[in-house]
C-alpha cells in the first residue's frame, strides 16, 4: 500500500507529465523549436529528375516470365514456361522456344537485380557528379557519366572513357592508385572492369594490367574497398552472385535458392597498379561461396582495422573480423548477424545514438528489413581480438509491418532534416510478383531521437513519385545546401495487371532524383578527408564531434547501400548548435587530429596529420 507522500509523489509526476505534453505541443504548434532544441520541420523531398538533366533509363522493358520463388513444375504462367527434356538434355520451353538454362537466365533473370550508381567528384572541381550503371547488355546502351554543371543542372558527358556496355550490375568509387582522383569499380554479368581516372575528365580501362591473374566470367554483385592490412592503399572486396552450372538437375526452378553461388574475391592492392587475390589466404573464402550481393568494410569493434560485412541471398550473411595480422576471424554466427533471408543492401550508424555503429540490412518480402543494433564490441573470446555482437532491433513495429511486404534493395541511414539523429529510407520493388505489377513505394522513416522511427512516407513526398521498380538509393548533397539528397535507380521492366493486360508506364527505367527542401533552422557541418598515411580517401577514419550535449562519431566507409557508393564525405546535423567545440578525427594509421571551435553550416576538409581547411570541398591535387 502506497503512503500518502508516494501518492503525492505520484500525482505530481502525472502533472508534470502533462505539463510537458502540453508545452510540446504548443512548440510545435509554434513551429519554433521542440524541448531539445531542435528546429521542428518535416523533411521534403522533391523529385527534380525532369529539370536536373539527367536523362538515364536503367535498361528497356523485358517480358515477364513466371513468379519467382514457388516451384515450377510443368506449365506455368503467362509465357507458358514449362521443363522438357529432349536427348537426355534438359531445356526451358519459354513461348513455344527451347532454351538452355544459360539462355533463359540471360532472357529472363539477368536483369531483375537492377544496377547502381555512384555520386563522385570525378573532375575535382567540388561537386558531386554521378555515374549510373545500365544492365541491358547492349553496345547501343552503355553506362553514363553526368556532371554536375552547378545550379541543380547535370550534362551528360561523352567520351569518358567509361561508357561499359556490359550487363552492369554495381559500381564502386574510390582512389585505389591515390593519386587524388576517384576511379570505378563496376561489376557485370560476365565480368568486371576496373576504369581509371585520367585525371583530365576520361577514364581508361585497367582491368587486363590491374588483375593479371585474369577476369572469370561470372556473376558478380557488389564491391566495396577498403584498407584490410593498413598499408595505406585500398584493397577490394568483389561479391559473387549465382552459378547457373551449379544446380540439380531436372528438378524443380526455384530461383535462386535451387542454385549454387559463387566464390567471393578478396583483392589486395600491391601499390603498383596490380592486385592479388588473397581469399584463401585471409581466411574469407570457406564461409563466402554463397550468393552474395553487397559487402561493407567498417572497423566495428573500434580497433583500427576495417572489419567484413557480406549479404547473402538466402543464405547466412557473412561476418568477418580483421585480427590485424592480414587474416580476418569468421564471425557470423556470434555476431547475430547470420540470418539467412534473402539480404540485399546494408547501411550503417548509430541510430539509436549510444555512441556504437549500428546496422541495417534488406530482405526479400514476407522478410522484415532487419535493425541490428550494436551491443558488445569490448569483450573478447581469445583475449585479444575483440567481438562484435549485434542483437535485432523491434522497437519499432510500424516499420516492420510496413517493410514485410515489400522486397526491400537499397537503405539508408542519413540525417535528412539535421536534427541530430539519423533518419531511414527504404528503395522497394519487387522481381515478378504474384498480380504481374511489380511496381512499390518506397519508403521514409523518421527518427526520434532514440531509435525509434515513424513512417513519414507520405507527407515527406517520397510517395508523390509512385510505384516503381526501385532498387538503389545513392545519397549525397548534390547542390551544396547542406541537406543530403537522393538518386533512386529504377528497374525497367514490362508490367501486367495479372490478367494478361500489359500496363503502359512511362516511368520504367527512369530514376527519381529526390531533392531535398526540408525547411529548418537545423545547423549541418560536412567533412571531407585525404589520407596522407592513410588511403587518400580517408575510409576507414572516423570522425568524431563534440558540442553542447551532444557527442555524435561518424565513419567514412565504401560499400554503403545496394550496387552503389554515396558521395565521400561525412554529414553531421547539429539542430540549434552554433559552435562545435571539438572535433576529432581518428585515421586508420593510428594519427589522431583535434581541432576546436569550429563554426556551423560549412563543408571542412581535413589533411591526415596536417591541418583542416574550412569553408572548402576539395583542394588542389598534388
Amino acid at each position: 500500500m502506497k503512503s500518502t507522500g508516494q501518492c503525492h509523489m505520484v500525482e505530481e509526476r502525472i502533472v508534470l507529465h502533462y505539463v510537458y505534453i502540453f508545452f510540446t505541443a504548443v512548440m510545435i504548434s509554434l513551429g519554433t523549436t521542440d524541448v531539445q532544441g531542435q528546429s521542428v520541420s518535416t523533411i521534403s523531398l522533391q523529385d527534380r529528375s525532369a529539370t536536373a538533366g539527367i536523362d538515364f533509363v536503367h535498361y528497356a522493358p523485358r517480358p515477364r516470365w513466371c513468379e519467382i520463388g514457388p516451384t515450377v513444375v510443368g506449365s506455368a504462367t503467362n509465357e507458358g514456361l514449362s521443363l522438357v527434356f529432349e536427348q537426355e538434355n534438359e531445356y526451358w520451353k519459354s513461348n513455344g522456344r527451347l532454351m538452355t538454362m544459360d539462355e533463359f537466365a540471360n532472357v529472363h533473370l539477368i536483369k531483375m537485380n537492377g544496377s547502381g550508381g555512384s555520386w563522385l567528384d570525378y573532375d575535382r572541381d567540388g561537386d558531386w557528379d554521378l555515374y549510373l550503371v545500365n544492365c541491358q547488355g547492349d553496345a547501343s546502351i552503355t553506362n553514363a557519366l553526368f556532371e554536375n554543371i552547378g545550379k541543380g543542372k547535370f550534362t551528360r558527358v561523352n567520351d569518358s572513357g567509361a561508357e561499359d556496355d556490359g550487363e552492369g550490375m554495381a559500381v564502386s568509387s574510390a582512389d585505389y592508385n591515390n593519386d587524388g582522383y576517384p576511379d570505378l569499380l563496376v561489376t557485370n554479368y560476365g565480368d568486371y572492369k576496373l576504369f581509371q581516372n585520367n585525371g583530365d575528365k576520361t577514364f581508361s580501362n585497367v582491368s587486363a594490367t590491374a588483375f593479371p591473374e585474369g577476369i572469370k566470367d561470372l556473376w558478380y554483385g557488389g564491391s566495396a574497398w577498403g584498407d584490410y592490412d593498413n598499408d595505406g592503399d585500398l584493397d577490394l572486396y568483389i561479391t559473387g552472385y549465382v552459378d547457373f552450372s551449379r544446380r540439380p538437375k531436372f528438378t524443380s526452378l526455384r530461383f535462386p535458392m535451387d542454385f549454387g553461388g559463387l566464390p567471393n574475391t578478396l583483392f589486395r592492392n600491391n601499390g603498383d597498379g596490380t592486385f592479388s587475390n588473397v581469399t584463401a589466404s585471409t581466411g574469407v573464402l570457406d564461409d563466402a561461396s554463397r550468393k552474395s550481393m553487397q559487402v561493407l568494410f567498417n572497423d566495428f569493434n573500434e580497433d583500427r582495422l576495417p572489419d567484413l560485412f557480406v549479404t547473402n541471398d538466402t543464405d547466412a550473411n557473412g561476418f568477418y573480423l580483421n585480427r590485424g595480422d592480414g587474416t580476418f576471424k569468421p564471425f557470423s554466427g556470434p555476431s547475430g548477424l547470420s540470418t539467412t533471408d534473402g539480404s540485399m543492401g546494408v547501411a550503417l550508424g548509430d541510430f539509436n545514438k549510444d555512441g556504437l555503429t549500428d546496422l541495417v540490412y534488406t530482405n526479400y518480402a514476407s522478410e522484415v528489413n532487419t535493425l541490428a543494433t550494436l551491443v558488445d564490441n569490448r569483450s573478447s573470446n581469445d583475449g585479444q581480438l575483440r567481438n562484435a555482437v549485434f542483437v535485432h532491433d523491434f522497437e519499432s513495429p510500424l516499420l516492420h509491418k510496413l517493410t514485410w511486404p515489400k522486397v526491400s534493395w537499397a537503405p539508408g541511414l542519413f540525417d535528412l532534416d539535421n536534427d541530430t539523429d539519423l533518419d531511414l529510407f527504404f528503395a522497394n520493388g519487387h522481381l515478378n510478383s504474384v498480380s504481374g505489377d511489380n511496381r512499390q513505394a518506397n519508403l521514409l522513416f523518421e527518427n526520434d531521437g532514440r531509435g525509434r522511427f515513424t513512417d513519414i512516407s507520405e507527407k515527406s513526398g517520397v510517395l508523390a513519385t509512385g510505384n516503381r521498380i526501385h532498387r538503389s538509393a545513392i545519397f549525397a548533397d548534390y547542390d551544396d545546401d547542406g541537406k543530403v539528397d537522393i538518386f533512386i535507380t529504377v528497374n525497367g521492366q514490362q508490367v501486367e495487371d495479372g490478367k494478361g493486360n500489359n500496363i503502359f508506364d512511362p516511368n520504367q527505367g527512369k530514376g527519381i532524383l529526390f531533392h531535398n527542401e526540408t525547411r529548418s533552422n537545423n545547423n549541418w557541418l560536412k567533412v571531407r578527408l585525404e589520407g596522407t598515411k592513410s588511403n587518400r580517401d580517408g575510409f576507414g577514419a572516423t570522425v568524431q564531434l563534440t558540442a553542447g550535449t551532444i557527442n555524435y562519431k561518424q565513419s567514412l566507409v565504401s560499400g554503403q547501400g545496394y550496387f552503389s557508393s554515396h558521395a565521400k564525405e561525412i554529414y553531421f546535423g547539429l539542430g540549434s548548435l552554433e559552435i562545435i567545440a571539438k572535433i576529432e578525427v581518428s585515421w586508420p594509421s593510428g594519427i589522431d587530429q583535434t581541432f576546436e571551435n569550429i563554426p556551423v553550416n560549412q563543408t571542412v576538409y581535413i589533411v591526415e596529420g596536417k591541418t583542416m581547411h574550412q569553408n572548402t570541398s576539395h583542394l588542389t591535387v598534388k
